[in-house]
């Protein structure tokens, strides 16, 4: 069995988000547990994501979806007054980083992984990533307290981007985003970022689908593909920003 990296003693809680339709995913994400020691962890669970009928204050349902699965993730981390740490199911290890990785004695909040519009001034940033992130039981609190106000009308919007040009007021960005305008919110929260997982190629449940990922016995040749091209490119052991898109209504913005 595969030693624990000393990264996950910090957490009292670990879940992955995922929806239950996709066994791959689950299958995928397994595989990646047992590699660091945790498949059979009393810690660690699969959370059934949540699915939306609507789109909400978001662009897309799937985001919705995705914001509801990690604010009712992080009230459960709250109301037990544990830490959290949140794995979406596409989430590849680093397994070598990750090994080395130790958190500080102080931090609120902390990425596994993500791209930053800004790396030099990660604090105030704008910040594609939610795939790997974990939340002291303080920053938990916050974050559920801070997400719940963020759904209702007349929610304070973050100067930062409302200040962009396009900015979309009625539309909120998604579950990275609201991060994002969170620690602005709460700088007294303190966030550590590191590398040690990136998200890997797969179709996607949140934006919009290509033809192949519609058809059932296209879409598990397309999955196969991408995860043979990832491992022929070493593309799953970096973080990718070829599609990144920091616009109005995606991330900070």
């Amino acid at each position: 069995m595969a030693e624990i990296p000393a990264l996950f003693a910090a957490f009292d809680q670990i879940r992955i988000v995922n929806l239950a339709s996709r066994t791959d995913r689950r299958a995928e994400m397994e595989r990646e547990l047992a590699s660091v020691g945790l498949r059979d962890d009393p810690r660690v669970a699969f959370f059934p994501a949540i699915s939306c009928e609507d789109s909400g204050p978001f662009l897309r349902k799937g985001s919705n979806g995705a914001f509801q699965s990690h604010l009712t993730l992080l009230r459960g981390a709250a109301e037990a007054g544990q830490s959290i740490l949140i794995f979406q199911d596409d989430c590849d290890f680093l397994a070598a980083e990750m090994a080395k990785y130790t958190l500080p004695d102080r931090w609120d909040i902390f990425y596994g992984g993500y791209v930053a519009s800004d790396p030099d001034n990660l604090a105030t940033s704008d910040i594609i990533g939610a795939h790997f992130m974990g939340f002291s039981p303080q920053a938990a609190k916050t974050a559920a307290e801070y997400l719940t106000r963020y759904l209702e009308p007349d929610f304070p919007l973050d100067a930062q981007a409302a200040a962009k040009p396009g900015f979309d007021p009625a539309i909120r960005p998604p579950i990275d985003g609201a991060f994002v305008w969170m620690r602005r919110a709460h700088p007294e929260l303190v966030t550590c970022f590191a590398m040690l997982g990136v998200q890997r190629r797969s179709r996607t449940d949140i934006g919009d689908q290509r033809v192949w990922d519609q058809i059932p016995v296209v879409r598990t040749l397309a999955g196969i593909a991408r995860r043979i091209r990832d491992k022929l490119t070493g593309r799953a052991t970096e973080m990718r920003e070829e599609n990144v898109d920091f616009g109005p209504g995606k991330t900070g913005q």
